[in-house]
């Protein structure tokens, strides 16, 4: 796991706030930056967010990353995401701690 991918875990477990995910992103100079106004968690969003034993019983709230240089917030339920259909590009979410593969609308295992 990178250094990237590691704050990514710890916000979207809980274990960093936004500000402090903020710090680590600057610090390892990638550029990116977790907006408040569209990437903020709240405490019931992290208290609903359960990744499960496989992508389709994921759920909750997690981070999409498709390369753009921005991050976004995404809804997933049963695996799925709300909202949001990547087509092919190749996109990430980070949820509850873990990095799924966005294939169109769909969580799965990473290749």
């Amino acid at each position: 796991m990178n250094d990237l991918e590691t704050v990514l875990h710890d916000y979207t477990t809980g274990e960093k706030t936004l500000e402090e995910a903020n710090r680590a992103l600057k610090e390892l100079g990638c550029g990116l930056v977790l907006d408040p106004a569209r990437n903020l968690f709240s405490a019931q969003e992290l208290m609903e967010t359960r990744a499960g034993e496989t992508p389709d019983e994921a759920n909750g709230w997690g981070i999409l990353d498709h390369g753009v240089g921005c991050l976004e917030k995404v809804h997933v339920v049963d695996g799925r995401t709300v909202d949001v259909d990547m087509g092919q590009e190749i996109a990430f979410v980070y949820l509850a701690g873990k990095r799924y593969r966005l294939r169109g609308d769909v969580l799965t295992e990473e290749d």
